[in-house]
């Protein structure tokens, strides 16, 4: 339960303010401890003028309704959000900073560190291209790491949620202007956003406005500018040779035609196929800085990064669930000592000072030694399970206090035990996707592992013949070492089946449920007595049907019924032609003979 009192101090009667982190144009963020699971969180308060704006309450639940279903592991998790006393998000409190924060300190990534940082975030966008949304405001600043440098994706919902907010202050402030004001015209009342629901697809323009801003990303992570070419005035712009083959890729994405860019999926798919021709990537040189302790008060300096206390969501999945102190055993209480006389409180008191049993050096024995112990000399034990390198199962590593330390009747023991080897966690296996099987045995081999065949599953990005994975059930985490593990192995793209022609039967309609699921529409046009002039009669192959990706679909559209045929006109007859032309030759002959 929060004290009343803490909870008056605390932002929404919940989090307490530790440390200021930065600003923006639209929030401040802070560490913050949720004082009713108390953990440290990353709190992001938007501006108070904020929610005054048109519409934006409505659309700020919306997006982050949305935003808390969404669960993928390069997509920076919403715990929590709210709009009272102001709106605010709070998030998983990473350690390793934003690439906007290694940027400023004038870090330049290698093309190989920018390739591994993209490939994750494209990844992120083809899960959340996939539920018809779209971030629309990814920059180096919406790009966090942990610890383990491992990339997110954070903020999914804020930008959307601001551009839907302009946009309907803009349309009031027009229809003011104008004098037109409609309530209906609102982007609310049209159903661009409904409170509650979910908010409206996002359209492949602007999903492809998302892969646009990510490559722009990558290109100023690795020369300092977001521009892919060097104006040299007047000549052609000559190429940041910097990219090496990331140029060509970063180019395809930014395409001026948003139809022509390339797709999430496809630019993770570019870069796993250029990954080769690049050297392995250095680590990221992170700072990982010392959180506030947690009875401080909110600081004003600046800061990008703390280390969290206690495990964050991703670095928690190395502490295997037994790992946590769990049992305390009672020792076994000592004869009282009867005192006599007058004198008695103050001899006591030197006594028990006097005859406290000092911990045994109990380092490398076996459990049940901690147990015999504390019987012995009344403590009581609490048992910390740990995973250690090269100690077996069991044994006991080091006691708290240590051995020597003098220990009162009743107080507390901690010993901590080794559990053998620590686990391999599964999200570290990530390095695999992408591999050959023969490689990414040789790396599970490297890790302690035994390869234990393969399964066949289609993906749209990896390979044929390539990995997806580990193929491990729901909710497993973490690996013990000499675990067999079996490879998800892609097969390739699925086959599409080709949709039903949209209830509207207009042309972009139809090409856009086509180009949606990777299939190529091509127009076709063909009279039709029965279907009106300019929609869709039907798909060819025909709705049902399934085709390979990038096969071509026909799109069959009405010209219209077909018209009557125009009348002939009349042949004249040959041979009243030629009957005529005698008598002529007649007559002409006559009237010479007449004349002679």
């Amino acid at each position: 339960m929060i004290a009343d009192q803490e909870a008056r101090r605390a932002f929404g009667g919940r989090y307490r303010l530790l440390e200021f982190v930065g600003e923006g144009s639209d929030a401040r963020v802070y560490v913050a401890e949720d004082l009713t699971l108390r953990r440290r969180v990353a709190l992001k308060i938007l501006r108070a003028d904020t929610a005054e704006d048109f519409g934006f309450t409505e659309s700020f639940a919306d997006q982050m309704r949305a935003t808390s279903a969404l669960s993928h592991p390069r997509v920076l998790p919403v715990y929590d959000w709210g709009v009272d006393p102001q709106p605010y998000t709070v998030t998983e409190y990473l350690t390793g900073g934003s690439l906007a924060s290694l940027l400023r300190e004038g870090y330049r990534l290698t093309p190989s560190q920018a390739l591994m940082v993209g490939l994750e975030a494209a990844r992120a966008l083809v899960n959340i291209h996939k539920g018809g949304r779209a971030h629309l405001g990814l920059t180096p600043s919406a790009i966090l790491f942990d610890s383990g440098a491992r990339p997110y994706i954070s903020d999914l919902g804020l930008a959307a949620a601001l551009d839907e907010a302009a946009q309907r202050s803009a349309e009031t402030v027009d229809a003011g202007t104008t004098g037109t004001a409609d309530p209906a015209a609102t982007p609310a009342a049209a159903g661009v956003v409904d409170s509650g629901d979910a908010p409206a697809s996002y359209s492949r323009i602007e999903q492809a406005q998302d892969v646009h801003d990510l490559a722009m990303v990558l290109c100023e992570a690795v020369t300092g500018s977001r521009n892919l070419t060097v104006d040299v005035g007047g000549l052609d712009p000559i190429p940041i040779t910097a990219l090496g083959p990331l140029q060509a890729v970063l180019e395809r994405a930014i395409a001026a035609d948003p139809i022509g860019r390339l797709t999430a999926a496809e630019l993770a798919s570019e870069l796993l196929r250029i990954a080769p021709l690049l050297p392995r990537p250095d680590p990221l040189p992170l700072a990982i800085s010392k959180a506030p302790p947690a009875d401080a008060g909110p600081t004003h300096g600046r800061s990008e990064a703390f280390e969290q206390i206690g495990p964050t969501v991703s670095e928690r999945l190395a502490i295997p669930h037994d790992d946590i102190p769990r049992r305390r055993w009672p020792g076994l209480a000592l004869a009282a000592i009867l005192v006599l006389g007058g004198a008695a409180g103050g001899v006591w008191a030197w006594l028990s000072v006097a005859s406290d049993p000092t911990v045994p050096d109990l380092q490398g024995h076996p459990q049940a030694a901690a147990a015999s112990a504390a019987a012995e000399s009344g403590w009581e034990v609490n048992e910390v399970l740990v995973r250690t390198p090269n100690i077996e199962r069991g044994t006991i590593l080091r006691t708290e206090p240590a051995a020597g330390t003098p220990l009162g009747e009743g107080e507390t023991l901690d010993v901590f035990v080794s559990l053998g080897e620590p686990l391999i966690l599964v999200a570290d296996l990530d390095v695999v996707y992408g591999m050959t099987v023969d490689d990414a045995a040789d790396e599970l081999e490297a890790a302690g592992l035994d390869f234990a065949g393969e399964t066949l599953a289609n993906d749209d990005v990896v390979p044929a013949g390539n990995v997806i994975g580990l193929d491990v059930a729901d909710g497993v985490f973490e690996l013990e070492v000499g675990s067999d593990v079996v490879l998800l192995v892609s097969e390739g793209p699925a086959d599409r089946v080709v949709p039903r022609v949209p209830e509207s039967r207009e042309l972009d309609a139809a090409a856009g449920a086509l180009d949606a699921i990777q299939l190529v529409p091509r127009l076709v046009q063909e009279f039709s007595a029965e279907v009106p002039e300019g929609t869709v009669i039907a798909f060819r192959p025909a709705s049902g049907n399934s085709l390979p990706i990038g096969s071509t679909v026909q799109v069959r559209v009405s010209l219209g019924p077909m018209p009557p045929p125009e009348p002939e006109e009349p042949a004249e007859d040959e041979e009243g032609l030629e009957s005529e032309g005698q008598a002529s030759e007649d007559d002409e002959s006559g009237g010479e003979g007449s004349g002679g």
